[in-house]
């Protein structure tokens, strides 16, 4: 009995040291900007050539049901950062920026705090509330949209993309041999260029995707039915409302929205050869085996989706992402995988702490996705997510989105309070709203105590403490 003692405490030790021996895995985190789920070979889109990203799919795992926590970019921005929702951040354009108290427990400060080399590339787009760059960076070049091709010291021009690009291989060069890293690349595509309206230049793409979708009769919207647009509420109708506007800018006409359609996909395909040249960069400096990337967006795109444009109100298409992660130490058996639980923008922060091998901070408002990524057992994973978008001039709305219905009320309408419920496996473009449908008022009242529950769990941020922050 002594002996199996002895036997299994050396054992135990022997695990622990080779444990904390173990080199800490270095990540590679990739956002892009405008993009919903379904702008993907590996979500289904057999137009889009895209074999990079596919690839992580098919030797990673892909996240189903993953959903942006505020559809506009500088709030997703801030919450993929801090770990908090809009409603606790507090920020959004023309809003005060987040407290600094939000800074240390940033996913890039806490990494940076505990031993990480940070980096970023591309698209900040929001504020703190004091200097941040130092305490959560050793690396930062950040690039701007305006405008797409960006002039070079030797007089050529040379693409937002591949300057993101270029930065990233610049970082994995320098790094230190044995230091782990956490580099973060945020394309500003496929962004458009909303200062020139011009058809293609709009969507002004690198030259890695020149000629691409020429030839092609890019698809119709899929819920381009004029149907679509009569059924929404009547301030979405608006022509001076930002979604409808833009739809004016780019889709409103066929051909309009051919080369423009055709333009936002060599974005995206850029973006692929972009990350392709990052991971071969990474293979050359044997880090390939020992980085987990990850690939996601800051928020959906509604395409001419239902006559709009944009982002911002509560429908899916503003809402559902792409997430795909590759974990070289993943075994292959778990591989190929498609994760169905729901997940959100709030989820991000947690789980790259987790690989870094850290305590997740109190403030964090989401759990890690690190066991469903795994395929651990099974733990009690939430039915819904909450999501929400508050503007200082419109749209200011917030909901519950489950597996089978969504709830959403736009709270601040001159008429009083709309409401929207949808029953999401009958009616998945959710074009009915069964909100004032007495068959459907239990499960009303139902998604209003989730949605009750959610705004009385993630505290509001306080804006007298804020002020003194400026």
């Amino acid at each position: 009995m002594k002996f199996w003692k002895r036997t299994n405490l050396l054992l135990f030790v022997c695990l622990a040291l080779a444990a904390a021996a173990a080199p800490k895995k270095n990540i590679l985190f990739i956002l892009a900007d405008d993009q919903r789920h379904d702008v993907l070979g590996c979500y289904g889109n057999n137009l889009i050539q895209t074999p990079t990203l596919d690839g992580l799919a098919e030797n990673g795992v892909r996240f189903e049901n993953f959903f942006c926590q505020t559809p506009i970019c500088a709030t997703s921005r801030a919450t993929i950062m801090t770990g908090l929702s809009q409603r606790s951040h507090g920020f959004n354009f023309g809003e005060l920026p987040v407290p600094s108290e939000y800074i240390p427990t940033s996913y890039p400060a806490y990494l940076k705090a505990n031993g990480y080399r940070t980096g970023f590339a591309g698209k900040f787009g929001f504020r703190y509330a004091a200097k941040d760059k130092e305490q959560q960076f050793d690396f930062f070049k950040p690039y701007s949209l305006h405008p797409f091709l960006k002039k070079q010291p030797d007089g050529s021009l040379r693409h937002e993309t591949d300057l993101c690009a270029d930065a990233a291989i610049e970082f994995i060069k320098t790094n230190p041999k044995g230091q782990p890293f956490c580099m973060s690349v945020s394309f500003n595509a496929t962004h458009a260029d909303d200062a020139d309206h011009r058809p293609g230049f709009h969507f002004q793409w690198p030259p890695s995707a020149d000629g691409l979708y020429e030839d092609i009769e890019m698809p119709l919207p899929k819920l381009g039915d004029p149907k679509y647009f009569d059924a929404l509420p009547e301030f979405l109708k608006d022509k001076e409302e930002l979604s409808r506007l833009r739809y004016y800018w780019r889709w409103d006409t066929p051909e309009k929205y051919q080369t423009n359609l055709r333009a936002y996909y060599r974005l995206f395909t850029g973006i692929d050869n972009a990350v392709a040249r990052i991971l071969a960069e990474l293979k050359t400096a044997g880090l390939d085996q020992n980085t987990i990337i990850v690939y996601t967006a800051d928020n959906g795109y509604l395409m001419a989706d239902r006559g709009l444009a944009g982002k911002w109100n509560h429908y899916d298409q503003s809402l559902h992402l792409p997430f795909i992660v590759y974990d070289p130490s993943l075994p292959k058996e778990k591989r190929g995988r498609v994760v169905k639980e729901l997940c959100t923008h709030l989820d991000v922060a947690p789980t790259l702490v987790e690989w870094a091998g850290l305590p997740k901070p109190a403030v964090y408002q989401g759990e890690s996705l690190a066991g469903l990524i795994e395929a651990r057992p099974a733990s009690d994973w939430g039915g819904d997510v909450f999501c929400e978008h508050k503007f200082n001039r419109y749209n200011n709305w917030h909901a519950v989105r489950g597996k089978k219905y969504k709830y959403a009320v736009y709270y601040d309408e001159p008429g009083g309070p709309y409401e929207c419920l949808y029953d999401l496996e009958k009616d998945p473009a959710e074009f009915v709203n069964l909100a004032d449908n007495p068959e459907y008022a239990t499960v009303r009242k139902q998604m209003v105590l989730r949605l009750d529950t959610y705004l009385e769990t993630y505290p509001l941020a306080k804006q007298k403490e804020r002020k003194g922050n400026e």
